[in-house]
């Protein structure tokens, strides 16, 4: 089976090195030091993911299953927040508007569901992993080709160091 190609996209890193102006505690100095090493961490993968360093994660067309060539890069953020345990991911899957919007609905949520799965695996704590599936709602390419539609099928990272009920 054809693999499609999820690319890793690692946007908004939330990681917040001023978090106490959105919240009245006093962040420990321990804290922010590691908010920031963090910070120059992920920003390390994402110039790797961006220049193609890192393998992308793959599913087999219509699937959610992981493909081996996916391990990789998922077992390099999963020593990040192993290493940052402050640290929380937001994964969300996308699809391109090839089938029904709720079958890709449900294949994104699976996909980014899969991605959890598998850092649980590696000792992450699931509590620490939120995911969503937005299915083609969110493209980041309008053109219709297979190129086009390939860039659609995505899996982004969202990190943060905030509370799940100061995020959403």
């Amino acid at each position: 089976m054809a693999k499609i190609i999820l690319t890793a996209v690692f946007t908004l890193i939330t990681v917040s090195f001023m978090c106490a102006c959105s919240s009245s505690r006093k962040r420990d100095p321990v804290d922010l030091e590691e908010t920031r090493r963090a910070s120059l961490e992920m920003q390390s993968l994402m110039d790797m993911a961006s220049s193609r360093a890192i393998p992308p994660v793959d599913f087999e067309t219509g699937s959610a299953v992981l493909a081996p060539s996916s391990y990789a890069m998922l077992d390099r953020v999963a020593g990040l927040l192993l290493r940052h345990p402050l640290l929380k991911l937001i994964v969300e899957g996308h699809t391109d508007d090839v089938g029904g919007d709720e079958r890709n609905e449900t294949l994104s949520l699976e996909r980014a569901g899969s991605v959890k799965q598998y850092l649980a695996s590696k000792g992450i704590h699931p509590d620490s992993i939120r995911i969503y599936g937005f299915g083609a709602k969110r493209p980041v390419s309008e053109d219709l080709s297979d190129r086009g539609r390939a860039l659609n099928r995505r899996v982004e990272f969202k990190i943060t160091t905030r509370d799940w009920e100061s995020v959403f």
